[in-house]
């Protein structure tokens, strides 16, 4: 009897620590399971947020990133790139186009206009996207297309307003007026202006300096007279930028021609600020051959000026 006890006692000692056993066992590997699936978890999102060295090497070299948004060297505008802008280059030149032909903003002064050369393998970088102004505001943009032949082997633009330029800015940074009399401050200091049958002001801050210029266009329907004046805000003419009387002109075909404001054009061409004057000189073609670009900065006019305005008889 005494030896049956001592036998079921040694038998729960056993099961105690089998039990015991089998709990940490089974506590150990739980806590390995734990430990591994988190690891994995960790690994995995970092993985996921960690490009690999050969992603690194795919975007450095990647150039779609670049194809949005090209800053010229001058840090004038930003070009977009797309669409039919896909064909201009860093470092272009702004293109000016004066009724379709090629201008050249550059020069002050008297300026040949342009056609384009059809032959020239250049030709497509100028059916792009213009920015076109007419009687001194800002009209739409419109992409230029090649005229049908115009001369032998020349062409021009079209699909444009009178003033197109290829970049974006603000062109006319100030309010232009046009008015069917003389200020008084200019009348004042000009009193001969009141002669002319037909008057016309173009008010403008052409440089910016806080006081407006005044473009004159005056016409005598009665001696076929007509002027163009630049006159400073004190009334004083700066300078006379063009002139046209009844010998300049073929009786047959141009009877009652006068200079107007439609032949002036106030607009920044070349993007610093400054409104520059394009003056169109007439001519008997339906295209002029040249147009002046002045520019008035600092109280001086840059640029010809007292143009003998004539139609080719």
């Amino acid at each position: 009897m005494e030896e049956n006890k001592k036998a079921n006692k040694l038998l729960n000692i056993l099961l105690a620590i089998i039990v015991i056993i089998t709990v940490l066992a089974g506590a150990v590997i739980y806590y390995s399971l734990y430990k591994y699936s988190n690891e994995e978890i960790i690994e995995n999102t970092s993985k996921e947020n960690t490009p690999s060295v050969a992603e690194i090497i795919n975007n450095a070299i990647d150039t779609d990133s670049t194809k949005d948004v090209v800053t010229d060297v001058n840090n004038n505008t930003t070009v977009a790139t797309g669409d039919a802008d896909s064909r201009k280059v860093l470092n272009e030149e702004i293109i000016v186009l004066y009724d379709g032909l090629i201008l050249d903003a550059k020069e002050m002064g008297i300026v040949d206009l342009k056609y384009i050369d059809n032959s020239n393998s250049n030709k497509e970088k100028y059916i792009i996207t213009y920015y076109n102004y007419e009687n001194y505001q800002y009209k739409n943009s419109t992409l230029g297309t090649l005229s049908t032949q115009i001369l032998e082997g020349l062409v021009k633009i079209d699909n444009v307003g009178k003033v197109s330029i290829s970049e974006k800015y603000t062109a006319i940074p100030r309010e232009v007026q046009v008015v069917n009399s003389v200020p008084s401050v200019v009348l004042e200091n000009n009193t001969e202006f009141g002669n002319y049958d037909s008057k016309k002001t173009i008010i403008v801050d052409l440089d910016g300096d806080g006081t407006n210029e005044y473009i004159v266009i005056l016409a005598n329907k009665e001696s076929g007279e007509s002027k163009i004046e630049l006159v400073e805000a004190t009334g004083i003419v700066k300078a006379e930028l063009g002139k046209m009387d009844k010998s300049g002109w073929d009786l047959t075909s141009s009877n009652g021609y006068y200079l107007s404001y439609s032949n002036i054009e106030v607009i920044d061409i070349d993007n610093d600020g400054i409104m520059e004057i394009l003056f169109e000189i007439p001519t008997s073609t339906v295209v002029p051959n040249s147009i002046s670009v002045l520019k008035y900065k600092n109280g001086e006019l840059g640029g010809k000026t007292d143009i003998q305005c004539t139609l080719v008889k």
